[in-house]
């Protein structure tokens, strides 16, 4: 236990103003597939973007800001999206001359059927060159938004006539309130997206998000690469034989073994670096538990969870009184880096190996087993710190506080030259940083 208070002290000293990982705990469930018109902030491209209330109930206003304008040499661009994140979010304005440009999403009720609503979606106040392609995935996603408020107001047999600007021009659509509002499929996404690109028309569809994690509205997976859009993810802790969040809560000093896995030498992003969790991108409108379930039996053939949660669907009552090896939503992370931003939703997975065997992907990992938590702990600081003295950690730490010389001379071992995805880096933190947050609560 060591380590957890240390990693308490650490959460304890370090500054507010470093932009460490954004965590929230929950404290209250709330629907994923709802739609905020609230004042938020996303992220997109080069930009981050504040997100107006609608104060007359029919119009949406979306600042882009240039993420330059937080610039700072001493922090990690993922630190930078963040802080820009959290200011947009929180502060009434912005150094309102660097505003690069503001999207419009305005919508009415026709004067000439009670069933059709006009959305108008247009460019004001561009200050810089705004990619056009990204101007039309904002729009889109914006539409969503304004199709969700109208939804409380009418039937959803109503019918949207929609003004959106197109690579050249702008253009029309016509589309059933009820296609857009549908949480069974993607059929009004994926029209509204068709004449972008037809090459996306068949593409998963995921959630676009804003800083608490509540979705804004859906688009094509490609885009969020392209365009590393805020979405939603999750990140799974797989242990052995025993509940990790139990051993800790008891003070238990034989916390169990945790997965870690290295990635193929043939992946695109990455190759043959390691990670200490399970991860995934939640499809749209999918639970984030049902992600979880998915992902652990995608990657590691681990597939209880996810037979569990499908019987209690389809109200097998036998499943009721079984105990899923997947958690609850433990806490809600945010992380930030050159190619992924991510709200992502904790779980853990306890992995009975009498009952259940693990069989990786041969596509995606090249070896993996069940570690010291010790082990992965000193591995992950290590990894952290090469990425610290090369300049490239997207993280907020200036400089990564070692271990005296003695210990370092210790960890002479194989796993001391394990470098770990950024990313999961990022998640890693956030998972130390939460354990050491509980443990004064179990105390």
């Amino acid at each position: 236990m060591v380590s957890i208070v240390i990693a308490l002290l650490f959460a304890l000293w370090l500054p507010s103003s470093t932009g460490f990982t954004s965590i929230n705990f929950p404290t209250s469930s709330r629907s994923n597939t709802d739609m905020q018109l609230s004042g938020s902030s996303s992220l997109a491209s080069d930009y981050a973007i504040k997100i107006y209330p609608s104060k007359d109930d029919d119009v949406l206003n979306w600042e882009l800001y240039p993420l330059s304008n937080w610039k700072n040499d001493n922090i990690g661009e993922g630190t930078l999206a963040l802080r820009a994140l959290d200011d947009c979010a929180t502060k009434q304005s912005i150094r309102t001359p660097d505003v690069a440009c503001t999207l419009s999403c305005k919508w009415e009720q026709s004067t000439s059927s009670d069933n059709t609503w006009l959305i108008n979606v247009a460019l004001v106040d561009e200050q810089d060159i705004i990619p056009m392609e990204l101007q039309c995935v904002l729009g889109r996603v914006m539409v969503q938004s304004a199709a969700s408020h109208i939804a409380n107001q009418c039937s959803t047999a109503a019918v949207l006539q929609i003004t959106l600007p197109l690579l050249e021009g702008e253009g029309c659509q016509k589309v059933l309130l009820s296609d857009l509002t549908s949480t069974e499929d993607c059929k009004g996404v994926r029209q509204l997206f068709s004449s972008l690109n037809t090459d996306y028309s068949k593409a998963e569809i995921v959630d676009m998000v804003d800083n608490e994690g509540t979705v804004l509205g859906s688009v094509p997976r490609p885009y969020v690469h392209l365009y590393n859009t805020l979405h939603r993810g999750v990140g799974i802790v797989v242990s052995k034989g025993d509940d990790i969040i139990k051993s800790l809560k008891s003070d238990n000093d034989n916390i169990p073994e945790v997965y870690v896995h290295q990635r193929t030498s043939a992946k695109r992003i990455f190759p043959s670096l390691y990670d200490m969790f399970v991860g995934g991108v939640s499809c749209s409108n999918e639970d984030s538990r049902l992600t979880a379930a998915r992902e652990v039996a995608e990657e590691l053939g681990l597939s209880c969870a996810l037979d569990m949660l499908e019987a209690t669907e389809d109200k097998d009552e036998e499943a009721t009184y079984q105990v899923n090896p997947l958690s609850e939503k433990l806490f809600q992370c945010t992380i930030c880096t050159s190619y992924n931003r991510c709200v992502v939703s904790m779980f853990t997975y306890t992995c009975d190996t009498t009952n259940e065997t693990i069989s990786w992907q041969e596509e995606e990992v090249a070896w993996g087993d069940f570690i010291s938590y010790d082990i992965i702990e000193a591995a992950a600081d290590m990894s952290i710190d090469r990425l610290v003295k090369k300049g490239t950690w997207p993280g907020g730490r200036a400089k990564y506080i070692a271990k005296d010389d003695k210990e370092l001379k210790a960890f002479v071992k194989e796993w001391a030259a394990w470098d770990f995805v950024p990313d999961g880096l990022l998640v890693w933190e956030a998972w130390t940083s939460f354990i050491a947050s509980q443990t004064l609560q179990w105390q």
